[in-house]
């Protein structure tokens, strides 16, 4: 007879996994688009890629297009990237404009947001410009670094995440210059990725050769109530190490994290991006401090990507195993608090939308 699933609970040394229908069932999914990443803050540019008036980028967010710019004005804003007279996207990629025209029937909008012109609407009875603006979204920088919540009325990301970075708050990470962009597609759940980054007992057998440059005894970690932070230096250094001089990794609930990694300055944000329940798009962003790359950064490039392919493979392989119908749920050791912390913010935030089990069923079995 197969055991009850039990609540994930709030003592580690007893808490048991959340259950494997979370990651292999696709009306899951759908629910976590609407109560998680349309309600959670989204990294989506570094400042640097929106330095002059007219800048913009595009980008998608659980699945809905936006537009994040520098108005003429010297405001940074994001609005939805959805023209307001039929709903068709108003623009591709990145660059620099004063105004979005939109292709379909030429409505034109400034960058900020205001319709400028609506060419076809001549005549029409009660037609006011302020009524079709462009949808905007609730922005904010911290550390250079842009970010975006659709929903309307979340608080403020320096709020929710306070303290981000402080780690590094000597360095100037305003000089950071995105390198590269680099897309990879995972087969397995987004949480699956996320459980893997948020702990260390897999680095000495999946990760050798970056483990190998550690010094895993000097490892740390901090818990917050929507991050968590995972440390430790080169060989030889100390924990007040400088840039580039060990391992500084945030994981910023629910699906972002930004990894300090040892070698040249540098910055690589991972982003976990859901395709269906079964399938991440991983999207890489790498920063270094020179324009161009360095044999030494090169050589980080590489490791990275190791690495990188290293967890690729063994999410796969966890995939596989939560698919076959033999695992519902496991066991936390007592080194895995920051996966233990991101499966209680998941359950939540997912109670009262998915049959979990109740709160009084926390009792190991």
């Amino acid at each position: 007879m197969d055991k009850p699933e039990v609540r994930v609970s709030e003592i580690l040394s007893e808490a048991h996994t959340l259950p494997s229908w979370l990651y292999t069932s696709p009306e899951v999914l759908e629910v976590e688009k609407k109560a998680i990443f349309s309600k959670t803050w989204q990294y989506v540019a570094h400042s640097s890629q929106l330095q002059k008036p007219g800048d913009f980028i595009t980008t998608e967010i659980a699945g809905r297009p936006i537009i994040v710019n520098r108005g003429s004005d010297g405001e940074l804003r994001a609005f939805y990237n959805v023209c307001s007279h039929r709903a068709a996207k108003l623009v591709e990629g990145e660059g620099n404009k004063s105004v979005f025209t939109c292709p379909y029937h030429a409505w034109t909008y400034r960058n900020d947001g205001s319709l400028l012109r609506a060419p076809n609407m001549a005549g029409c009875d009660h037609f006011h410009h302020d009524d079709m603006n462009l949808k905007t979204i609730k922005t904010e920088v911290i550390h250079f670094f842009v970010f975006v919540n659709l929903d309307p009325d979340a608080p403020s990301m320096a709020s929710q995440y306070p303290d981000l970075f402080n780690h590094l708050s000597q360095f100037d990470l305003g000089k950071l210059k995105r390198t590269r962009v680099k897309e990879t597609i995972c087969r397995s759940n987004w949480k699956v990725g996320i459980d893997n980054y948020l702990e260390c007992d897999h680095c000495s057998l999946v990760h050798k050769t970056l483990v190998s440059k550690l010094d895993m005894k000097q490892y740390e970690m901090e818990m917050h109530d929507l991050y968590s932070y995972q440390t430790t230096p080169l060989k030889g250094k100390t924990m007040d190490f400088g840039m580039g001089e060990g391992g500084r990794y945030y994981w910023l609930y629910p699906n972002t994290w930004f990894s300090f990694d040892p070698g040249p300055a540098n910055l690589s944000i991972h982003q976990s991006i859901p395709v269906d329940h079964k399938t991440t798009r991983y999207v890489y962003t790498t920063f270094f401090m020179n324009d161009e790359m360095t044999a030494e950064e090169e050589e980080l490039i590489k490791m990275d990507d190791l690495v990188r392919k290293e967890d690729l493979d063994i999410c796969e392989i966890v995939q596989k195993g939560l698919e076959t119908g033999a695992y519902s749920q496991g066991r936390f050791s007592l080194t895995e608090n920051l996966v233990h912390h991101f499966h209680l913010i998941l359950q939540k935030d997912l109670e009262n939308l998915l049959p979990l089990p109740a709160k009084n069923a926390s009792a190991a079995y």
